[in-house]
C-alpha cells in the first residue's frame, strides 16, 4: 500500500454570530470537524482542516453562477 499526502479544496460558506474574521476563523479551525471515510482501497488516516485565504464576501456570489 502507498502513503500519500493529498490536499482537498473545500469551499464553505458561513453565517457566524462573531463580528471578527479572526474569531471565527479560530472556531472554525478548532472546534469544525471535516470528515472523510474509508474506502475498499483507501483507509483514510487523519484529516486537518487548513484555511489558506478568506474571500471578500462582496465577490462571493451565493450559489449564482457568474455572467460571462
Amino acid at each position: 500500500m502507498k502513503y500519500e499526502t493529498l490536499f482537498i479544496m473545500v469551499r464553505v460558506a458561513v453565517h457566524a454570530d462573531h463580528t471578527q474574521l479572526s474569531d471565527i476563523v479560530n472556531e472554525i479551525e478548532t472546534q469544525s470537524k471535516l470528515s472523510l471515510s474509508d474506502t475498499a482501497n483507501i483507509n483514510i488516516l487523519e484529516t486537518e482542516i487548513l484555511l489558506s485565504r478568506v474571500r471578500n464576501t462582496k465577490n462571493i456570489h451565493h450559489g449564482t453562477q457568474p455572467k460571462l
